[in-house]
């Protein structure tokens, strides 16, 4: 790939795959000739109000055509991209618009009852001049600064094509195209700037070694478009290969099962408690799954029951994948291989992809040996070269020798599959034993009875810290406490046996799938 600029490879996409249909929403097709069309226009709106190259504008809104095009014209006027969780509110979604300086918020006016437009009005972002509304009129109000879509396009005729041409072609490999937050999920978000030449070799990545798409694909992206699995992972790397996107903003399995026969979708990307969903819906026997080529899975603990259950459910020429990636790499990291057998799937991460160096490395940064547990380490194009205006963050993220420290613990095998033990952050000690909350999932997951499990580390007067295990229930299972530490004795080290359990209706998930382990330890 030659183009190192991202909005002109999305233009090289868009005249040869002209009429094909880019997205395909609830308000209709939009093909991929539409889809540069509608991106100049916002791009031309954001030079009418003013925003310069490298200036930052916001995201935040659900899973749309509206949020794509946005972004695209974000990228067309030279701006830089900073994406909202969907799941955000008000509070920390300041947090990241004062911390990124973004002058323009491109949103949704409300999800559900929560309204997106009411809650930065309240909150104080000095740097924001402009909210413009995704999916309803704006207020027309110059003292709120709301505007909506359509205003914005209007005011984009005042700027001629030539002069947002002109900001096209200024665009160069080292532009910082996005700012995506991390989730914060142990601490305060920090900004994980990626340049252009970055965001394409990661999409070449992701398209070559782990999706191979082709324009025949029709990808049902449920990961949120905030976050890099459904960003980069997702709508970018389809509209630039010719791919067919499906935006879905909400996980309801009846709805994935329809939209998979009705679309012929080819690539789902599901988190575990979805593909679970899935598997056990009464709709799932009689539905056509035959078009789906991949089905990927990540993000937690997954039993290796649940990998035979989805290759029985999807059929023979489907295959199940998982794999790890972060926002500090632009995506994917590693990935298990289509004859991979089910114990891999479930147990390991597969392996690392060809442009990236991966190893395990101890406190002191040394490379482990096969087998040993230590944090895993990453280096490559497409990594991160540093926090957005976080020096001290950085300097702690990389080695010596500039490999980035992701702070997961994990180790690799002989044939090169890693495995993902857990956060750094998470691993407790009890009594001077590490404990690691994942490998501790995976073997209570084997206990009848148990649909879902997460482990964390608790304050112990005598040990230091010691488990305490949060369980869902399968339907019809009548576990008890004194059941669960019972079976837990007999199949594991006393150290790692949880010595309290919680019984819950379900997980709180963050926006990607994963347990929100902070909302666990807030429980009493």
């Amino acid at each position: 790939m030659t183009e190192q600029a991202i909005y002109r490879r999305f233009q090289q996409s868009a005249r040869i795959h002209a009429d094909s249909i880019a997205i395909r929403s609830e308000s209709g097709d939009l093909t991929f000739a539409g889809l540069e069309t509608a991106s100049r226009e916002v791009g031309r709106g954001l030079m009418a109000l003013g925003v310069a190259r490298g200036d930052r504008v916001a995201i935040w809104g659900v899973n749309s055509a509206p949020w794509v095009v946005a972004a695209l014209g974000i990228q067309a006027a030279g701006a830089t991209l900073v994406p909202i969780g969907t799941r955000l509110r008000g509070r920390e979604a300041e947090g990241i618009l004062v911390d990124s300086g973004a002058r323009v918020l491109l949103c949704d006016r409300r999800f559900g009852e929560f309204d997106y437009v009411d809650a930065i009005l309240a909150r104080d972002v000095p740097a924001l001049e402009r909210i413009v509304v995704l999916d309803a009129p704006g207020d027309e109000n110059e003292s709120t600064r709301v505007i909506g879509l359509d205003s914005l396009r209007a005011i984009g005729t005042q700027i001629e094509d030539a002069a947002l041409d002109a900001r096209i072609a200024e665009a160069t490999g080292d532009d910082i195209v996005d700012i995506i937050f991390t989730s914060g999920t142990t601490g305060k978000p920090k900004g994980v700037p990626m340049t252009s030449a970055q965001s394409l070799i990661a999409c070449e990545a992701q398209r070559e070694e782990l999706t191979r798409f082709t324009p025949s694909d029709v990808f049902a992206v449920t990961y949120p478009f905030a976050h890099n699995a459904g960003y980069r992972a997702g709508w970018q790397v389809s509209v630039l290969y010719g791919v067919r996107i499906l935006p879905v903003s909400t996980f309801d399995p009846g709805d994935l099962l329809r939209l998979i026969e009705r679309e012929k979708v080819t690539f789902l990307p599901t988190a575990p408690p979805v593909a679970q969903g899935i598997i056990d819906h009464p709709d799932r026997p009689h539905t056509d799954l035959s078009s789906v080529r991949i089905v990927a899975t990540g993000g937690t603990t997954i039993p290796v029951r649940q990998v035979d259950e989805l290759r029985a459910a999807f059929g023979p020429g489907t295959q199940v994948q998982t794999g790890y990636g972060l926002t500090e790499t632009a995506g994917s990291v590693t990935s298990t291989m289509p004859d991979d057998p089910s114990e891999v799937v479930a147990k390991t991460v597969g392996r690392a992809l060809s442009m990236l160096e991966v190893k395990i490395v101890g406190p002191d940064h040394v490379e482990l040996q096969v087998g040993e547990v230590g944090e895993i380490a990453v280096r490559g194009p497409q990594v991160l070269k540093g926090y957005y205006n976080n020096p001290e963050a950085t300097a702690a993220a990389f080695t010596a020798d500039g490999f980035f420290l992701t702070g997961d613990a994990g180790s690799v095998d002989a044939h090169g599959n890693f495995s993902i033990t857990d956060r750094i952050k998470d691993m407790y000690l009890v009594g001077g034993f590490n404990c690691y909350p994942a490998e501790i999932e995976g073997m209570m997951q084997g206990m009848p009875g148990v649909g879902k499990v997460a482990v964390i580390g608790v304050d112990d007067a005598r040990l230091g810290q010691v488990g305490r295990a949060f369980i869902v229930r399968q339907p019809g299972a009548t576990l008890t406490e004194e059941q669960v530490i019972a079976w837990c004795r007999s199949e594991m080290a006393n150290y790692k046996v949880p010595r309290s359990v919680r019984f819950l209706d379900a997980l709180p998930l963050n926006a990607t799938g994963k347990v929100a382990k902070v909302e666990l330890r807030a429980m009493d």
